[in-house]
């Protein structure tokens, strides 16, 4: 469906990637990784043709439909439920001169052929297909009728990616679709996908949603692009295989040069052996030296221990807290104990971050009482804490402010175990990407002590604070660091509470789940996948108690439906199947072509190839590349052809809506 070929994008002077080759398949899940700064926005772009290559092209399938969801959306003055619907241009155009033609009789064909356009595009029952994508990821019914002007940049994502889903285009890009996700809109959002009949190009740092999704994971790094067969587990055993094999052909290249280079410093002065000797440097400088794979950096550091408290962290008694006519919480009482590291989880709006706010005394209820334990001192972790930094700061000026008690080797080494380095401690905070600062603020809480009863920062500290609450802490870091960061808090001695849409990072170190819901909260012990055996065994439980013969009609009006697409689709099956073994063996072929002239194009930037005595081997490389290039012309039009006969197949009545 999308063919990218031998394609370079550099920025100033820095190269993004160079001569990259990639096939998305139909029907293909796959996954883009790799660390924050090498290209995978930039990739998309170019992909969709929002920048253009450097060198290289991007062939698409003809008639193709991409939809992009991007990091940043602006706001207007439509609603959500009106972005959602009308928010297809293709959509709007048939819906708008249908509705100009209902009253004119004389363009009646005209309008039929619209109203089939229409109904094939799902226009009857499109608004209700979008409050379900709406609902699943997060939006109360009550928020359909906002304008997105008045929305928060997170909740326009949102919609922006309702929007999407609801297109349903061949091909979906997505561009950390989890990040402004709360837990449960991520796992519906999972199961969407994975229902989704298009090909997805996801780039996400959530391990286990990658796991659950993609059948191909491709790995930017350094410039160059690695396609891994497998999700994200096996991505990683493969590559860690890879490094291993790299690692002893360069041990082994390093000792036969040690071998020629002995040799030659030992007859460099012999006359009788200047020939070889000069055979031998004229070697070494045209041997190509195996690169090994360098480490990806991540975060690094250990948690110093926070001062033992008492055995109760935290209580909370008999507290409201109301909102208009919104009662959040009322008369609500619970415990937090110590060594407690305590998951919330419950649908968007049950309450979780107010009570994340309420328990840092960064809320006061209205009614009731929070108090702290002995020795307790806590530290709140907002959800965009980074952006609360002084920007006119440096980094080390910021680290400096949080901890001036601490010895300058100190600050550098945990500005080091952060991912600053070098003059990096110098930057200005406001040059900061939104993972840098990120970065900077756990680094603040990590060496700025903890805090007074009152929640406020106590600068002469340089212990951790004994309760730490996180509202989504792993926003824009990348995965090796969440991982990292997961492993500390495994380690730590302190009480926690956090809310994360990461369920791999939750597995890592929470021993509590507390579900949020109707102004109370429901505990389970254990990590978040026994939270989740639990859950699925109680929804099991419910299935049974109803019985299986009383079944709501909804469900079986949907199986009924599922069960004549599927009719439709057998129908097709003998006419398509040997248009798609073709185009199969089609496209595995031009994979071949366009590794075959990666490998003639190294040849031809080899500068033996030029010397006088290898003329005949250099125009029989030329010839090659004729020859391929021509194959690959004609393949292409065969390939373009194929995909358009499977297209009218499966869409038969897709029309050109060009012209009014």
């Amino acid at each position: 469906m999308i063919f990218v070929e031998q394609v370079s994008k550099q920025f100033g002077s820095k190269a993004l990637f160079e001569n990259v080759s990639f096939h998305l398949r139909p029907g293909e899940k796959v996954g883009l990784v790799g660390e924050n700064g090498t290209g995978k926005t930039t990739f998309f772009k170019v992909i969709t043709g929002k920048a253009m290559p450097d060198k290289g092209r991007v062939t698409l399938r003809k008639g193709l439909r991409l939809g992009l969801l991007e990091q940043e959306m602006d706001g207007g003055s439509e609603t959500v439920l009106e972005r959602v619907v009308l928010g297809d241009p293709h959509f709007l155009k048939v819906k708008t001169e249908m509705e100009s033609l209902e009253s004119d009789q004389t363009f009646h064909e005209r309008y039929g052929d619209l109203q089939h356009e229409f109904e094939r595009l799902g226009g009857y029952d499109r608004e209700a297909r979008a409050k379900i994508i709406l609902q699943g990821l997060g939006f109360k019914s009550e928020q359909w009728d906002q304008p997105l002007d008045r929305l928060s940049g997170g909740w326009r994502m949102r919609c922006e990616l309702s929007r999407l889903l609801l297109q349903s285009p061949d091909i979906l890009l997505l561009d950390e679709p989890s990040n402004h996700l709360d837990l449960r809109s991520v796992v519906w959002l999972e199961s969407f996908l994975k229902a989704h009949e298009g090909s997805v190009l996801i780039i996400s740092h959530d391990r286990r949603f990658l796991n659950s999704l993609v059948s191909r994971v491709v790995e930017l790094e350094r410039g160059t692009l690695s396609v891994y067969t497998g999700n994200y587990d096996d991505y990683e055993k493969q590559k860690q295989e890879k490094a291993e094999l790299l690692e002893s052909q360069a041990a082994n290249q390093s000792r036969k040069i040690a071998e020629v280079e002995r040799f030659i410093e030992r007859f460099r002065a012999k006359n009788t052996k200047a020939t070889q000797v000069q055979s031998r440097i004229k070697m070494l400088d045209k041997m190509e030296r195996v690169q090994t794979t360098q480490g990806t950096k991540a975060i690094h550091f250990r948690f110093p221990q926070p001062i033992r408290t008492g055995r109760n962290v935290l209580e909370i008694e008999g507290i409201s807290k109301i909102y208009g006519s919104l009662k959040v919480y009322e008369n609500f009482s619970i415990n937090l104990e110590r060594g407690w590291k305590v998951a919330l989880v419950g649908e968007n709006g049950a309450g979780k971050s107010t009570l994340l706010k309420l328990m840092a005394g960064a809320l006061q209820p209205d009614a009731g009482e929070v108090k702290l334990g002995a020795n307790v001192s806590r530290s709140y972790f907002a959800q965009h804490q980074g952006e609360t930094l002084n920007f006119d700061h440096t980094v080390f000026q910021s680290l400096e402010e949080s901890a001036p008690g601490l010895l300058l080797t100190e600050k550098r080494n945990i500005l080091g175990a952060f991912l600053f380095a070098g003059d990096d401690v110098e930057k200005k905070v406001s040059v900061l990407s939104g993972g840098e600062r990120s970065r900077l603020a756990l680094a603040r809480m990590l060496c700025g002590g903890g805090s007074s009863k009152s929640g406020n920062a106590s600068a002469n500290s340089s212990r951790p604070p004994s309760l730490i609450l996180f509202d989504e802490p792993t926003n824009h870091l990348d995965m090796r660091s969440r991982e990292h960061l997961a492993a500390v808090l495994s380690d730590y001695d302190g009480s926690l509470v956090v809310i994360s849409h990461d369920r791999f990072f939750l597995d890592g170190f929470i021993n509590r789940v507390w579900e949020v819901e109707a102004g109370g909260i429901k505990e389970y012990s254990g990590d978040y996948s026994d939270y989740e055996w639990v859950k699925s065994k109680e929804v099991q439980e419910v299935v049974v108690s109803l019985g299986s013969t009383k079944e709501p009609s909804s469900a079986q009006l949907n199986r009924d439906r599922k069960k004549k697409e599927a009719e439709e689709r057998n129908q097709r099956y003998k006419n398509l199947k040997p248009l798609q073994t073709r185009l199969a063996k089609v496209e595995s072929r031009l994979e071949v072509l366009m590794q075959t002239n990666e490998t003639l194009q190294a040849r031809l930037a080899d500068s033996e190839i030029y010397e006088e005595g290898a003329k005949t081997r250099l125009l029989k490389t030329l010839e090659e590349q004729t020859t391929l290039k021509a194959e690959e012309k004609i393949l292409m039009l065969e390939w373009d052809e194929l995909t358009v006969a499977i297209e009218q197949i499966e869409s038969p009545e897709k029309m050109d809506f060009s012209e009014t």
